[in-house]
C-alpha cells in the first residue's frame, strides 16, 4: 500500500478527544512535534527513529510483578522473562540519544523489581534522552531507604519531561487492597514513597510526578475520589489521571464489546457525572486532575488500514524480543515480533525500518485479540482521517 502525499499541518483533533488533558497526554500533538510538524515524513522510505523506546524490564527474572491486579492487561498473556539487560545497555550506549524518550513500564512486568533500572536511567540521561517510569509504587519507600533510589532519580532528572508515574488506583487502603491485590497492605507505604519523591526533587519540580487512578465501584465513591484528590494536593504531585480500565488483552473483539456494554458504558456515565465538578477545569491550580473517557480505547474505532504508531514508539519486551508496540510485547503475540533484541545500533535500525511498513495491516492484530492502547488509537484515527480521500465539490 503506497502512502499518499500528506499535508504538513493536519486538522486539529477532529475527534475532540484530547481536550482538557495536560499537554503531555495529547498524543497526536506529541507525534507531530516529534516529526517537526511534517507528516510527509510518514512512510517516505527514510529511516525515522520513533519518539520513544518502551522498555519492559524482566522484573527480578523470577516473578513478573509483585501485585495481582484484576484489571492488569497482561493477565491472559504469556509472561516470559529473559535476562537481556547487558545487551540492552550496550544498545542504549550506541543509540546516543537518537530516541528522545525511554519509557520503563511493562505489559506484565514491574520495572522497580529490576536492580538494573537505575543503570538504565543513568545511561538514558547521559545520552541526552528523557525517561518515564510506570510503576505500582510499592517499592519506592524501600528502595529510597536502602539505596537512595529516589534521591538518585531526582538528581539525574533534567526536565519536567522526565517523569515518575504511580498507578495508585485507590484513595484508601481497603479499596487499594481489593483493587490491586498486593501480597500485603502497602497503600500507606506507596503514599510515603510518593511523598519522599516529591521531597527529593524539592523546588526544581523535576521529574514530573504523576498519579493514575483506574476507576471501579470499589474505589469510586464520591468520598474516596475526594480523598484521592486531597492526597494529590497534599503530596504536591503534578497530575492525577482518572480512567476506566481496558478489558484484558488477548480477548476477541466480541468479548471486548460485551465488556464495553457491561462495564465501560455504565461506568463512564456514572463517573463522568461524578467527576465533572472535581476536575481541574473547575478547580484551577496544581495538580492537574483530569479524566480520559473509554471512547479512547473503543474497539469499534479500530477500523483503520494503516498503523503509524511505529513513529511514536517501539518496544523491548520482557522476553528479550523487539515488538511493534507495547500492547503486543508478549510471546502471546509473536506475529508482532520484529526480531530478537540486538546489541548493535545498525541491527536495531533494521528493526525500526521493518516496523515502518505502510503495508502492515493492523487488522492482523485485532484478529489475534491484540488491541491499540489509547495513544495508538488516537494517532491512527487522526492519520486515517488525513488519509481519507476528500469528496469533491
Amino acid at each position: 500500500m503506497q502512502a499518499r502525499p500528506r499535508p504538513k499541518t493536519p486538522r486539529r483533533h477532529f475527534l475532540g478527544i484530547a481536550r482538557g488533558r495536560p499537554r503531555g497526554y495529547r498524543y497526536f500533538d506529541l507525534l507531530l512535534k516529534h516529526l517537526s510538524g511534517d507528516l510527509a515524513r510518514v512512510f517516505d522510505g527514510r529511516l525515522t527513529y520513533p519518539r520513544q523506546l518502551e522498555i519492559h524490564l524482566p522484573a527480578d527474572h523470577v516473578r513478573p510483578c509483585n501485585f495481582d491486579c484484576g484489571h492488569c492487561q497482561g493477565r491472559l498473556l504469556e509472561r516470559t522473562l529473559a535476562p537481556y539487560e547487558p545487551k540492552a545497555l550496550r544498545l542504549f550506549d550506541e543509540l546516543e540519544g537518537r530516541i528522545p524518550y525511554h519509557i520503563f513500564g511493562g505489559a506484565y512486568s514491574e520495572p522497580l523489581l529490576n536492580p538494573l533500572l537505575p543503570d538504565f536511567l543513568e545511561l538514558t540521561k547521559k545520552q541526552g534522552s528523557f525517561f518515564g517510569i510506570h510503576t505500582n509504587g510499592s517499592l519506592l519507600t524501600r528502595l529510597e531507604r536502602e539505596r537512595g533510589f529516589l534521591t538518585r532519580l531526582c538528581r539525574i532528572a533534567t526536565s519536567p519531561e522526565d517523569y515518575l508515574s504511580v498507578s495508585l488506583d485507590a484513595g484508601r487502603p481497603a479499596s487499594h487492597r481489593a483493587t490491586k491485590r498486593p501480597p500485603a497492605d502497602c497503600f500507606d507505604e506507596i503514599i510515603e514513597g510518593v511523598r519522599l519523591a516529591v521531597r527529593a526533587r524539592g523546588r526544581r519540580r523535576r521529574p514530573s510526578i504523576r498519579l493514575c487512578y483506574l476507576l471501579n465501584r470499589t474505589n469510586g465513591s464520591e468520598d474516596e475520589l475526594h480523598d484521592a484528590i486531597r492526597l494529590a494536593e497534599e503530596l504536591r504531585v503534578d497530575s492525577l489521571r482518572f480512567s476506566i480500565p481496558y478489558d484484558l488483552y488477548g480477548k476477541g473483539f466480541d468479548k471486548v464489546r460485551e465488556y464495553k456494554a457491561r462495564v465501560e458504558a455504565p461506568e463512564h456515565e456514572h463517573f463522568s457525572r461524578l467527576l465533572a465538578r472535581l476536575l481541574s477545569g473547575r478547580r484551577p491550580g496544581r495538580p492537574s486532575v483530569f479524566y480520559i473517557p473509554p471512547d479512547c480505547q473503543d474497539v469499534d474505532r479500530m477500523r483503520f488500514r494503516q498503523c503509524i504508531y511505529c513513529y511514536y514508539q517501539i518496544t523491548i519486551g520482557a522476553d528479550g524480543f523487539v515488538y511493534r508496540c507495547s500492547s503486543t510485547a508478549t510471546p502471546s503475540f509473536k506475529m508482532n515480533r520484529l526480531g530478537e533484541l540486538p546489541a548493535r545500533r545498525e541491527d536495531f535500525e533494521r528493526l525500526i525500518r521493518t516496523n515502518e511498513d505502510p503495508s502492515f495491516d493492523p487488522s492482523s492484530c485485532f484478529r489475534a485479540g491484540a488491541r491499540c492502547n489509547r495513544m495508538a488509537l488516537e494517532v491512527n484515527l487522526e492519520w486515517a482521517d488525513l488519509s481519507r480521500p476528500k469528496e469533491k465539490g
